[in-house]
């Protein structure tokens, strides 16, 4: 009995070790989706929350939200549609300080929808979660500004 309490102590305390240093929850289970199968909220005006950067109100233009998008030298290394219909993309980055990347977004876009954001980053991980609330068209000569 005693070796198998020395086991699982030792598996306890590596499964903790393992984690230290990421954010990004453990890869869950999904269907792999292309990208243009990833959602794009409805073009307008919507109200931003987020936990990190306040509230704002932003003109979208309906593209793929910034956080869901490749990016120069941060390559998607994965990108699912879950069970419960969240998307989660993940990337992994080449060079810099950032070493990976880790979104996932649910809800309906053409309504309301949250964004949740982990990035992997040598001077500090960088977390946020996001609501989203669509409020409208945007005003007349207001140009769409895709991020927050």
């Amino acid at each position: 009995m005693r070796v198998s309490r020395t086991i699982l102590v030792a598996a306890g305390v590596g499964a903790a070790l393992a984690s230290c240093g990421s954010r990004i929850p453990p890869q869950e289970p999904g269907t792999p989706v292309v990208a243009t199968a990833l959602p794009h909220p409805k073009g307008g005006l919507w109200q931003w929350d987020s936990q990190a950067g306040g509230r704002k109100r932003l003109c979208l233009s309906g593209r793929l939200l910034t956080p869901l998008a490749a990016s120069p030298g941060c390559p998607i290394s994965r990108q699912i549609r879950t069970a419960s219909g969240a998307y989660v993309v993940e990337a992994k980055c080449d060079t810099g300080p950032v070493s990976r990347t880790w979104a996932k977004t649910t809800g309906d876009y053409d309504h309301a929808f949250g964004v949740d954001v982990i990035i992997d980053d040598s001077r500090g991980d960088i977390s946020d979660h996001a609501e989203y609330r669509y409020l409208g068209p945007c005003a007349p000569g207001q140009h769409p500004d895709d991020l927050p």
